[in-house]
């Protein structure tokens, strides 16, 4: 029998399973085992998944933050490189078939999607992007997704592509500007005389139509402000329960990081008494911000100051969030003298590489250029070739399908 470190409760060995603390989708593969564990069981891992960490993965901002800079990771020789999608919210004022929603995202600089999918039948989905992440792992209910190419470059046009089929892995895919070859397999042309298929045909001529009047689109974005609430705290449970092991679980700054990390009601979770400042809080660090931020990084930061230990997330734009792990004086003694310096660890998801532990004073001399780290040199040369990146040839951003060829 063991404990789950989520739920607290005793239960057998094998209904514990791998859980990653920093999430996968995050870079949360190639950090080392320290942000992973086997100390939480199978219902919690995968309530967790869905309900915290995809209530932030999923977030609007979150969607953005994935984005950022990760065209710095792209290698200008080989169009083989998967770029993140950023979420526009769902698309208004233009009809759709009964019972479905249209989501605009946007594969930059390569591609325009829409996503027709069923409207999430609960409040709490449309948060999330792309509604119910449970959905698009079936296939019978990922939807459609047509794609429009913004890009004549071939090289353009097979990232886009690639990062598509990515991230709408079940969906069926279109594309509705390129001639594709009989071998293709992953994406189709519409079929006009497909009655489902016409329906989409007119949605993306309404677009286009909006577009050609110099019009924007309306889209709606469902902001869950606090969508980083439950998912610090579960990173400050999982962290103090690695570095203390279960007598930090009995703590009370412990139990009530637990307590957050399970309360689903924000107003009962806010009277929960943990410390920290979340994604629109931003904790002001100063000029120390920008030193730390990490281009197309997730930077995570261990330091002990006075009497507390902290961890602190910066986003690869450079927003931060903070949250107290302890203040128990029993277990910080018990701490090495590197935690008052500082413990790093940086995971860059479009470079699939991460780096750390890393001690805090090492890695701020070389981001100042004082001393050059041989870990953060390696992650330090896998970026910067953005300026070799094949043009676009966009020649008006107003028309999605400008200089494409006509399937």
């Amino acid at each position: 029998m063991k404990t789950c470190i989520y739920c607290g409760l005793e239960k057998p060995c094998n209904d514990f399973s791998d859980e990653h603390i920093w999430p996968d989708a995050l870079g949360g593969d190639f950090l080392p085992t320290f942000w992973r564990t086997d100390d939480v069981c199978g219902r919690c891992n995968s309530a967790s998944g869905v309900f915290v960490d995809g209530a932030f993965i999923k977030s609007f901002f979150v969607s953005i933050e994935r984005s950022f800079d990760a065209l710095d990771y792209l290698d200008p020789d080989k169009p083989t490189g998967i770029l993140p999608l950023s979420y526009l919210g769902t698309i208004q004022g233009i009809t759709t078939q009964e019972g479905e929603v249209a989501d605009f995202w946007v594969c930059a600089p390569g591609a325009n999607i829409v996503h027709f999918r069923t409207a999430s039948e609960e409040d709490a989905w449309n948060a999330y992007a792309g509604g119910d992440p449970r959905r698009q792992s079936k296939r019978s209910k990922a939807g459609r997704v047509a794609v429009t190419l913004t890009s004549a470059e071939p090289y353009w046009i097979r990232t886009a592509l690639s990062s598509v089929k990515h991230h709408f892995a079940k969906a069926d895919k279109f594309v509705t500007n390129l001639q594709l070859p009989p071998s293709a397999k992953h994406f189709k042309v519409l079929d006009p005389n497909d009655l489902q298929q016409a329906a989409d045909l007119c949605f993306l001529k309404d677009i286009k139509a909006t577009t050609l009047r110099g019009d924007y689109l309306r889209n709606q974005v469902a902001i869950a402000s606090n969508a980083d609430g439950r998912f610090l705290a579960k990173l400050a449970l999982a962290v103090g329960y690695k570095l203390f092991g279960a007598q930090f679980l009995q703590t009370s700054y412990g139990l009530n990081l637990r307590k957050a990390f399970r309360e689903a009601n924000h107003e009962r979770r806010l009277k929960v008494p943990i410390r920290g400042s979340g994604y629109l809080q931003s904790a002001a660090l100063g000029a120390f911000e920008e030193k730390l931020r990490w281009p197309g990084g997730w930077v995570l930061l261990l330091m002990q100051h006075q009497n507390a230990l902290s961890l602190t997330v910066q986003t690869p734009s450079g927003r931060s969030m903070v949250i107290q792990v302890t203040d128990d004086s029993a277990l910080l003694g018990d701490l090495g003298p590197e935690y008052r310096d500082g413990i790093a660890w940086v995971t860059v998801p479009a470079a699939a590489r991460a780096v750390g532990p890393i001690h805090l004073p090492e890695y701020l001399a070389h981001q100042i250029g004082q001393q050059v780290s041989p870990k953060l040199r390696e992650l330090d040369v896998l970026r910067g070739l953005r300026n070799r990146l094949p043009p676009t040839g966009i020649s008006d951003p107003k028309d999605p399908e400008a200089g494409m060829s006509k399937s």
